[in-house]
């Protein structure tokens, strides 16, 4: 049965969703429309110097923003055949067959890609990521490291997807992903939310018991809306027999709700949280 406060996430989430995405919808109506424009200038250039693979090249460019994958290949084939050796003309054909996931292709551009400037970090990235893709998890873990000690602008998500490769070539090696996690902090920021909620899953998963308490601790220091964090907190406790401290996280759980504006404490989210604990405390009695 769902409960009240997931159908109110539910609602809102929904509501949200539907907002935003009629606002990308309409965003993206006016970029191809304006790619539109651009091709069919691309197009008339190219009628004028059939010979330039400079233009097929641009027009592939603009084919692949426009999400015809199809008409960008051929494109990038004719200006490689009219003589076009660039790198990055390599790096777009990997990566649109990357995207339409013939990563056999993908890897064999990548690849030629890199021969000329092996040192390309974007290159890199998107070979680690097509070697993930064919379940070269070794040859990607390699690949990705470089990224990692070489990346002047990393992202939470790069991160991230380095440690799924980490797990995906050793699924117990949780210490690498930590560690991965670890040094992404100390380069993004010790409250990368998604980081350190990534290292609760990764502690969790390890049975790092002790660690993973003291991660829920950082939670339930660093916001200002404790109690759920107090009640997720004892019920590890409770799936790990440690039933005292569960009942303290509980009560403090129920003290941080006491200590909430009336317009949050009659919110359906807190009236269930409320059940939940009392539920919670009674399963343990």
């Amino acid at each position: 049965m769902i409960s009240n406060r997931n159908k109110c996430l539910h609602f809102l989430l929904k509501r949200n969703l539907a907002l935003l995405t009629c606002l990308l919808l309409s965003l993206q109506v006016l970029a191809h429309g304006d790619l539109s424009v651009r091709i069919e200038n691309k197009t008339q250039e190219i009628l004028k110097e059939p010979d330039n693979f400079k233009l097929y090249h641009e027009r592939g460019m603009l084919y692949q923003q426009h999400i015809e994958y199809d008409k960008a290949i051929d494109d990038y084939l004719k200006s490689e055949a009219l003589g076009n050796t660039q790198k990055v003309l390599k790096y777009h054909m990997a990566e649109v067959y990357y995207l339409t996931e013939n990563y056999s292709e993908a890897l064999t551009h990548i690849t030629a890609c890199l021969d000329k400037e092996s040192t390309d970090v974007k290159s890199k990235k998107l070979e680690a990521q097509i070697l993930f893709n064919l379940k070269a998890y070794k040859q990607s873990l390699v690949a990705y490291q470089y990224v990692m000690n070489t990346m002047e602008d990393l992202r939470p998500e790069d991160i991230i997807e380095y440690t799924d490769i980490i797990l995906a070539e050793n699924n117990k090696n949780y210490d690498d992903a930590l560690k991965a996690i670890e040094f992404g902090l100390k380069q993004l920021g010790a409250n990368t939310l998604s980081l350190q909620l990534k290292k609760l899953d990764y502690l969790k998963a390890s049975n790092a018991l002790e660690q993973a308490i003291q991660q829920y601790d950082y939670f339930i220091l660093e916001y200002t809306r404790k109690e759920f964090w107090y009640f997720k907190k004892a019920q590890y406790l409770v799936e790990h027999n440690k039933n005292q401290e569960a009942i303290i996280s509980l009560k403090l759980a129920t003290m941080s709700i006491q200590q909430l504006d009336a317009k949050f404490k009659n919110m359906a989210s807190i009236l269930e949280l409320k059940e939940d604990i009392k539920n919670l405390e009674e399963s343990i009695n």
